[in-house]
């Protein structure tokens, strides 16, 4: 018995999907297969997870799944989207940071490049978007989970893909689309998180700056060690949230720095 006797062909409900790679949605030139048939004899044995499938793949994710044991349609897709995100990367970030408009002031080599990888950037987003294709295989039908399409919402604003949203936040909250970007993945991947996340750390940014200026200025009047003056100061604001750094100055004058020089004199 050869070993293509124990895979069932995965064949397109539709017309439409033949020759179609059912991981990228790309020409299928060849076919995976769900165990890999180097790996046949183990789940034959282990019985583990495995749909015993001949899949129609495109070369580039036939040439990805070489590196796949496992032995389900599911799995296998997802490892051939995860492998296509990473070879592409460069090519989906400049998707996600540029846009056609933006294009006008630059050179023409650079714009060449970026133009290159907004093209490659959109295949690679609509290869990574491709659910598969309903099919038939062992005399059974199979269709295509239904996935709602994916809406991200910037303070009641909706848009369809990551990239419109992205790029509209950037520009209605004045956030760098590459720091945003990072601030989105690592807040829940939510764009109002990830938005007063980034405020929150303007604001920290420029209390700290004032902190430091007015200890120093306080420090240097009043002949005080800075990191003296800095530490009761902090001291003070930790005790009391509404106290500002002025009041908190304010508080060391009366408290620690008067008293002193009275005593002195």
């Amino acid at each position: 018995m050869t070993a293509d006797s124990h895979y069932h062909l995965l064949i397109p409900t539709y017309r439409n999907d033949f020759n179609t790679c059912f991981y990228c949605g790309c020409i299928a030139a060849g076919h995976d297969y769900a165990p890999p048939r180097q790996y046949l004899e183990f789940y034959l044995a282990t019985r583990e997870p495995s749909e015993f499938l001949k899949i129609p793949a495109c070369n580039e994710c036939h040439d990805h799944l070489k590196a796949c044991k496992a032995g389900t349609l599911d799995e296998r897709h997802k490892f051939a989207r995860a492998k296509l995100a990473k070879k592409y990367e460069k090519a989906l970030t400049i998707y996600d940071m540029w846009t056609e408009d933006e294009l006008a002031g630059l050179d023409f080599s650079l714009r060449h490049s970026i133009e290159a990888g907004l093209t490659l950037g959109a295949e690679t987003t609509e290869r990574l978007a491709y659910p598969g294709f309903a099919y038939e295989a062992a005399g059974q039908q199979h269709n295509v989970e239904y996935r709602a399409p994916q809406v991200f919402e910037v303070f009641g604003e909706q848009f369809d893909t990551f990239r419109a949203a992205l790029d509209f936040a950037s520009k209605a909250y004045r956030i760098p689309k590459n720091a945003l970007k990072q601030a989105f993945a690592d807040n829940e991947h939510h764009f109002e998180l990830a938005i007063q996340a980034m405020h929150k750390q303007v604001a920290e940014k420029e209390f700290n700056q004032q902190l430091k200026q007015q200890c120093a200025a306080f420090a240097k009047q009043h002949k005080q060690a800075v990191i003296f003056v800095h530490k009761q100061v902090e001291r003070y604001l930790s005790e009391n949230d509404e106290m500002t750094i002025t009041e908190a100055l304010a508080h060391l004058y009366l408290t620690r720095i008067k008293p002193a020089e009275t005593a002195r004199r």
